[in-house]
């Protein structure tokens, strides 16, 4: 069924934009009410799987791009990436074709990098509905390996092929497009996701093609720049352009769609990462052409959690403006999860905070379509474990994305600090009473967390003195000595022998907890002198004082090791996490209960820690404090 004509049933600009929660009032692990109820179901997840991981000749497929073509026909294109899933290396343009909405897809064609070891990629697929001329923009790039084997991009260009076929068939133009990067760009790039074709101004003219890029100068300058067409494709000018200077919000990666009032709605990645939680920004240009876009420019999109990753955004005809993207709130790649769509009813200015869920677990980036028979095609990444490698392919329509619709906030628990970190809440942790009164979260082992997201400075521990106090109450179960696996209860920053990490986990061969720092040069740990695991509160204290990492148990005297110079910095060097009652990899989880998380930008001394196990509060230098009193 056609978006446009639902809107005799009621479900257009009546019942689309305004898309009521789910009943079940949760969106399971990654968003949701204010306790785990009943999963909504989401959208399909996969009608098709167009490019397979460690397949057809390649180890990684990314960047996937969708567009349906003047007869109908609908292309998979991404980037088939050799050897690796990196950026950097021997990747080509390669593309499927589907004649039954994306059911089933034909043999793959390789468009760009057939015996050429250099990089082709970002392909921006662009149709025009009056020759039925597909044009393909796409970037282009050589790369060398270092002294040290690291792979290095050089410089980077833009390219056109262009298919008259249906995408049958292809001619290249193996020239540079010079035009369309400027002079002092140090980076180029187009898309990623399809381009537009914008409704004709005259009868006469076919509709003026738009394609959205992006670029940075060689003075640090970020920002997103519009690319156009008045003759089909054939040739290319740039033209609107915005950016900011270093360390200022600026887009990367930018989607485009045509509003119903001819304006051209432009929804980016923000190149800001730490110390927001707005990582999408966005602009509305009146034309293509014009030298630059209009004030006031991109601005963040607030209210809208999602990690950096490149969307999809689509315009439906007689319907409402979709946005595809990972909705999970962070500042870490690895925080792709939870892709979903969710609609806006006033141009993009603001998004609802339902939606519709495609998958629940990791998932990248994405593009979208208006198929033949009027329902939407979407191509995204996943994997097992990670958000990148495979290409699958779903579709839905009105009712199903009405009947998929569920509240997408985030759970959290609130930190008391002027600061306001407040955690993000994942599974179904419980707040339980203590017997002396007040209320603790209780972790069940399985995929109870929280985590600290969006990296801000006042988490970003440094080479002075920190404490972290916490009360705990755990017991070791069998299938813990069976494991061997730790329990970790607070792991800050990464994970892995070289990356910068500052951990306390319960040991269940010990029955001790082991507070572990790593600056990135190897380990340094300390274990409590008592057990801790005999399901009773114990307060703990995890500190560095001067040289000494300490970590005491009920105010007894800590355990001590000194820590060499090069063990002192472990302040991460770009986007972080805190997680509470896992770690980044999610291969383990905390069974038991915490309480009063406090964490210092100072050493404490023994009569603070003694006013802490009083139940006093301590607030000098103070954080983050979760004091666990509810969840939101």
């Amino acid at each position: 069924m056609a978006w446009a004509a639902t809107a005799a049933l009621g479900l257009c600009t009546a019942g689309w934009l305004t898309l009521a929660p789910s009943p079940s009032g949760s969106a399971g692990r990654d968003g949701g009410g204010p306790a785990k109820a009943k999963k909504a179901t989401g959208l399909t997840a996969a009608v098709s799987a167009p490019f397979s991981a460690f397949t057809e000749g390649y180890d990684c497929y990314r960047i996937p791009t969708l567009v349906t073509t003047k007869d109908g026909t609908l292309l998979a294109i991404a980037e088939a990436r050799t050897a690796s899933c990196n950026d950097i290396g021997d990747i080509d343009i390669v593309l499927k074709r589907s004649t039954d909405e994306g059911r089933t897809w034909g043999p793959m064609q390789v468009i760009r990098g057939t015996g050429d070891p250099g990089a082709y990629g970002n392909p921006v697929p662009v149709v025009d509905s009056a020759s039925g001329r597909l044009t393909l923009l796409h970037a282009y790039s050589t790369w060398t390996p270092d002294t040290d084997g690291n792979r290095v991009r050089g410089p980077r260009e833009l390219r056109l092929a262009h298919s008259t076929d249906d995408g049958a068939s292809w001619t290249t133009d193996p020239a540079p497009q010079p035009q369309l990067k400027g002079a002092d760009w140090a980076w180029v790039s187009v898309g990623p996701g399809h381009g537009i074709q914008l409704t004709p101004t005259r009868p006469d003219r076919p509709g003026r093609l738009v394609v959205s890029a992006d670029y940075r100068t060689e003075s640090g300058e970020s920002g997103a720049q519009l690319l156009y067409s008045d003759d089909g494709g054939l040739t290319w000018k740039p033209g609107a352009r915005w950016g900011a200077p270093e360390g200022t919000p600026a887009p990367n990666e930018p989607a485009l769609t045509q509003l119903p009032d001819g304006r051209i709605y432009v929804n980016a990645r923000s190149t800001a990462t730490c110390g927001t939680p707005d990582h999408r920004i966005a602009a509305i240009v009146e034309d293509a052409a014009a030298p630059a876009v209009p004030d006031p420019g991109f601005r963040p999109v607030t209210d809208l959690p999602a990690p950096p990753a490149a969307g999809s955004v689509l315009q439906l005809p007689g319907g409402p403006l979709l946005l595809s993207a990972p909705s999970r709130p962070g500042a870490e790649f690895s925080d792709r999860w939870t892709l979903a769509v969710r609609t806006s009813k006033d141009e993009g200015r603001t998004w609802s905070k339902d939606g519709a869920v495609v998958l629940r677990e990791r998932a990248g980036y994405s593009d979208m379509t208006v198929l033949p028979g009027g329902r939407v095609g979407l191509l995204y990444e996943t994997a097992n474990g990670t958000p990148h490698g495979y290409v699958k392919f779903t579709a839905f329509g009105p009712h199903e994305l009405q009947a998929a619709t569920e509240d997408l906030t985030p759970r959290r628990t609130t930190d008391a600090t002027p600061f306001h970190h407040h955690a993000v809440v994942h599974g179904a942790p419980r707040l339980g009473n203590r017997p002396d009164g007040g209320k603790a979260m209780r972790f069940d082992g399985k995929d109870d967390f929280l985590r600290l997201v969006d990296c801000p400075d006042q988490l970003r521990i440094g080479d002075g003195d920190f404490a972290v106090a916490t009360w705990v109450k755990y017991k070791t179960r069998g299938q813990d000595r069976d494991s061997g696996l730790r329990q970790p209860l607070f792991w800050a920053y990464g994970q892995g022998p070289a990356a910068r990490q500052l951990r306390i986990e319960a040991d269940p061969a010990t029955g001790r907890l082991e507070a572990t720092v790593n600056a990135g040069t190897g380990p340094a740990s300390v274990t409590a002198p008592t057990r801790t695991d005999d399901d009773a509160w114990h307060h703990v204290v995890l500190q560095r004082r001067g040289t000494r990492l300490e970590l005491s148990v009920d105010g007894a005297p800590p355990a001590t090791t000194g820590l060499a110079p090069d063990h002192m910095d472990f302040r991460p060097t770009g986007a972080f996490t805190v997680h509470l009652g896992t770690q980044p990899d999610y291969k383990a989880f905390y069974a038991g209960a915490l309480d009063d998380v406090r964490v210092y930008g100072r050493a404490l001394s023994a009569n603070d820690t003694a006013r802490l196990r009083a139940g006093n509060d301590l607030t000098d230098q103070l954080r983050v404090h979760l004091p666990f009193d509810r969840v939101w």
